[in-house]
């Protein structure tokens, strides 16, 4: 308040009479006047305001230099927050009132007013005036604080129904120019919240006018823009209650949240797909903390494999549950992690189900950051099966090679006898005939040259039988394409032997391609089978193929022989020889045959020892 401030009064009158009156006025009137500054003229008391403080101007607007509203005009320019009283004579009854709409803070009519109404239009315009600087300071902060904010700040006054919203933080917040008429109002704002929502915002609101301890409120909706589309916005405010507790006003600032909303949406459907994988994956997965080894986690499928419900394991250390029959690895394990952020490992590990079975799974473990704890998300698969099975074809494959060994060795055994059979009971008598003929051409002298010619032919069988064997033992020379020569040789020589036909087809092989070990393996299953048709088979018609087919290099040889029961007659040391020679360089060896109708060996090498093999 202002009652004990000394004043600076400028008095703007021309009449003498009326500046004795009004000075006389002022004295008795108890105001407290520092300094009165009397002027006659309008550029007289612009002198004034430019040159000093004036607390209130008493305009008269019939002057020497200036008449009626213009006079107020001419002052205000430069009066700044000055408050002006006109002093009026009832025939300017109307040009004063024009001053009070323009701006003047009261009027007096001459001769009309005493001391005491003097001295409260003064001091109630200097009050007002305050009131009114302070509020135009206000509003030009409010305006400041709107163009640095994205928020819309709004006015709801409850008894009228009416809303003030800044013009400049709507147009931020939806891109178009403010509508006073369309948005104006409480109801036609609620009229644009959608419709799903609208019941809730309402009784929300209405909630928290009747709540006389409710000073704050927030609501948050979406509301129908002028393009179509629906905005989330959220209002946050102040509620101004009377002295009742009844509120009158809603005061508050509007954002538009629809980007926030939108990432939570997309967070939120994260959440769900990531909630759907971890519990619908066919993996184990559990989660464990790095520090003090709690279980933070597990879904469904770790239940299945372990056995363990989420109660068991949940909130429990990893090393002391059945999960960890070793807890020395998982401390292993969470050091490693604890020093590398990027961590990851693979391994397999031996835990122990809920029924004491003992079941190898496979660990695939990341270092993750799990609520905001390092931890370890394990994914495991049951892997038991597989080692069993890997376990179980390691011993066929040791069988197998055993086999194998076995069946060298005996080939080698046979191939012993064969010779020593050869040496004794062929080419061993031979010589000893040969001998016994050249004791008997030593004795007489008449046969002499019979017995020594008879000699000669022996010893020359004898040669070409060590000849023929030598063959058969000594590997043929099948570099630079010598295979199909050698195989050409053996069909001639099994021909003339037994007297058969062979057809053979090997214009669809090319063997420049292929090793020599590869070749000797086919020479020598060739050689085997051949030598057994010629044993047992009997056959008149023999019918070779070798070539590329399906990406697969086969070998046929089949003859119309008298076949055998594949059930019945043993395998035997030839025919184990022809599958370990097939199996060395991954080839399947099979025989179809019936007594009767023959006998086919099928061999097919798969790659990628064929990966270089052309078909011409």
């Amino acid at each position: 308040m202002i009652h004990n401030n000394e004043l600076n009064i400028l008095m703007v009158e021309d009449n003498p009479g009326d500046q004795f009156l009004l000075e006389e006025l002022l004295l008795s009137s108890g105001i407290k006047i520092r300094e009165l500054f009397t002027t006659e003229s309008i550029r007289q008391a612009q002198e004034v305001l430019k040159e000093h403080a004036v607390d209130i101007v008493l305009l008269d607007l019939s002057l020497p230099d200036s008449f009626g509203i213009k006079s107020f005009t001419s002052i205000r320019e430069n009066a700044g927050y000055t408050p002006v009283v006109i002093l009026s004579g009832v025939s300017d009854m109307n040009t004063a009132l024009d001053a009070i709409t323009l701006g003047a803070q009261d009027y007096l009519i001459k001769g009309d007013f005493d001391e005491k109404l003097l001295s409260k239009t003064i001091l109630y315009s200097i009050e007002r005036m305050n009131n009114l600087q302070a509020l135009q300071e206000s509003n030009e902060r409010y305006d400041l604080v709107s163009k640095a904010t994205n928020d819309m700040v709004w006015d709801l006054n409850l008894i009228t129904g009416e809303v003030y919203r800044n013009a400049e933080g709507w147009k931020k917040l939806f891109k178009t120019d403010y509508d006073h008429e369309r948005y104006g109002t409480e109801l036609k704002w609620v009229e644009q919240i959608h419709p799903n929502e609208r019941e809730e915002v309402v009784q929300k609101i209405n909630s928290y006018k009747e709540n006389p301890a409710l000073q704050q409120f927030e609501l948050e909706y979406r509301f129908l823009k002028d393009d179509g589309n629906y905005a989330y916005i959220q209002d946050r405010g102040y509620i101004i209650r009377n002295e009742l507790g009844k509120a009158i006003r809603f005061i508050g600032a509007t954002q538009d949240i629809s980007q926030r909303k939108e990432a939570e949406r997309i967070l939120k459907e994260s959440e769900e797909e990531y909630r759907y994988l971890f519990e619908n994956n066919p993996a184990a997965i559990i989660i464990w903390n790095l520090h003090d080894y709690t279980i933070m986690e597990i879904n469904e499928s770790t239940e299945k494999h372990s056995g363990y419900k989420r109660e068991d394991l949940e909130g429990k250390s990893i090393l002391k549950g059945g999960l960890a029959e070793r807890s020395e690895t998982i401390e292993e394990l969470a050091a490693k992690a604890r020093a590398d952020k990027q961590f990851r490992e693979t391994h397999i590990t031996r835990i122990i189900s809920k029924t004491g079975e003992k079941i190898y799974i496979e660990f695939v473990s990341h270092r993750i950051d799990y609520k905001g704890i390092p931890c370890i998300m394990a994914l495991g698969n049951n892997v038991t099966e597989r080692l069993k099975l890997e376990n179980q074809l390691e011993e066929e494959r040791v069988k197998a090679q055993k086999e194998m060994t076995n069946a060298v060795i005996s080939a080698q055994e046979s191939e012993r006898q064969e010779i020593g059979r050869e040496l004794h009971d062929n080419i061993n008598q031979i010589l000893a005939s040969a001998r016994l003929y050249l004791g008997l051409s030593k004795t007489t002298s008449d046969d002499q040259q019979v017995f020594m010619e008879k000699s000669d032919e022996l010893i020359q069988n004898a040669i070409d039988e060590i000849r023929t064997l030598s063959h058969s033992l000594i590997p043929p020379t099948l570099n630079d394409g010598h295979l199909k020569d050698n195989l050409l040789q053996l069909f001639e020589n099994v021909a003339s032997g037994i007297g058969t036909t062979i057809y053979h087809s090997l214009t669809e092989f090319d063997e420049h391609s292929i090793e020599e070990p590869f070749k000797l393996s086919i020479y020598r299953i060739c050689q085997e089978q051949f030598n057994n048709i010629t044993k047992y088979a009997k056959a008149s018609q023999i019918h070779f193929y070798l070539g590329k087919k399906d990406n697969n290099l086969e070998l046929r040889i089949k003859d119309d022989g008298v076949g055998f029961d594949l059930t019945k007659k043993s395998s035997g040391v030839g025919l184990m020889n022809m599958k370990t020679r097939a199996t060395l360089f991954n080839g399947v060896l099979s025989i179809e045959t019936e007594p009767g109708k023959g006998c086919e060996l099928i061999v097919k090498f798969k790659p990628p020892v064929l990966e270089q093999i052309p078909v011409k």
